[in-house]
C-alpha cells in the first residue's frame, strides 16, 4: 500500500506503507533477492506505519528522556557518535542545515544541534 502522507526524500514519491515489522522486513528481503537493494524497515514517527530505507540511511535513534530542543519537543539519542554524524550529514545534504554532534550531559547517547560553540 503507498502512503498519503509520506513521500521519498529524491524520488518525492509515495512510500510504500507495512503495518507490522515482520511485513516490511520481509519487503527487504525480496527486493535484496529478486532486485539487489539493500534496505531496512523503519518506524515512521509521522504516520506510525513502516517503510524501507536504504540501510546507509539508517541511524537509529530513540528519544531522549530528558534532554529537550528549543521547541521544548525531546531531543533525538543516538547510539554512537558515528551514528549521530551519519544522520547530520543525511540533513545537511537534503536540507542545508548544518549540526553539531554533541554527548549527551546524561549519559544516554549522541545528540545534534545547530548551536555552535567556541
Amino acid at each position: 500500500m503507498k502512503s498519503e502522507t509520506c513521500f521519498g526524500k529524491r524520488s518525492r514519491q509515495p512510500l510504500s506503507q507495512y503495518f507490522y515489522e515482520d511485513e516490511a522486513q520481509n519487503a527487504a528481503e525480496y527486493l535484496k533477492k529478486n532486485y539487489h537493494q539493500d534496505l531496512a524497515p523503519y518506524e515512521c514517527n509521522k504516520c506510525g506505519f513502516w517503510h524501507l530505507s536504504p540501510k546507509t540511511r539508517i541511524t537509529p535513534s530513540k528519544k531522549c528522556t530528558r534532554c529537550t530542543a528549543g521547541d521544548g519537543t525531546y531531543k533525538e539519542t543516538y547510539r554512537t557518535k558515528k551514528e549521530a554524524n551519519t544522520r547530520a550529514n543525511i540533513i545537511s545534504g537534503e536540507q542545508g542545515v548544518d549540526l553539531k554532534v554533541y554527548k549527551c550531559r546524561y549519559g544516554d547517547g549522541w545528540h545534534l544541534t545547530k548551536q555552535f560553540w567556541c
